[in-house]
């Protein structure tokens, strides 16, 4: 492993503050925990007000974790979507990509995660990440949406897995996701 290395893992945007998922239900802690086990440097930090969430409020957060040509990161949902666009607009490139359920269509015009969406993907996306990989699900039907740009932009290996839905504790039954474990411990096997 690359003593270089390093894992950031950055959970989605609840609908409001009353819909925040505790710690010990998320699968994005739960990630953390396994890879700092295995010695590696992961981190599943919380980001600022997710429930409306604002690109600058994250970016501002996000720049306390390094981040350099031997980093894996990976996102959910709307952290997905801003992982991608704050590559894209630093022109930075990681080792991994890895999205789970990325989101980039807004569920309506009062969506208040527009924000982070709120950027343009290119056709030659696949430049940010050595590798790119998205796990998707039976979703919700904008983000299925989401999944089809992202998988034209990107040129993404998916996984599909079944029943997942949102990759929501609720959803999945367990903050475990073997995985996405497996898919990170690829790189740094």
């Amino acid at each position: 492993m690359n003593p270089e290395s390093n894992c950031i893992i950055l959970h989605g945007c609840p609908p409001s503050s009353d819909n925040i998922i505790s710690h010990e239900n998320r699968w994005m802690n739960w990630l953390a925990d396994q890879l700092v086990a295995k010695g590696f440097d992961a981190v599943a930090p919380d980001m600022p007000e997710p429930w409306e969430a604002k690109y600058t409020k994250w970016k501002a957060e996000f720049i306390n974790f390094p981040v350099t040509e031997d980093t894996i990161l990976v996102g959910h949902s709307c952290g997905a979507a801003f992982l991608v666009r704050w590559l894209l607009e630093t022109g930075l490139k990681v080792k991994k990509l890895i999205l789970v359920a990325p989101a980039m269509v807004p569920e309506g015009t009062d969506d208040a995660r527009r924000d982070l969406y709120d950027f343009e993907l290119p056709e030659d996306g696949n430049k940010i990440a050595d590798e790119i990989i998205i796990f998707s699900s039976n979703d919700l039907p904008h983000h299925l949406k989401s999944l089809e740009l992202y998988k034209k932009a990107l040129k993404p290996k998916v996984v599909k897995l079944e029943n997942k839905v949102h990759f929501l504790y609720f959803q999945m039954g367990t903050e475990k996701f073997p995985e996405l474990l497996d898919e990170v411990l690829k790189f740094v096997k």
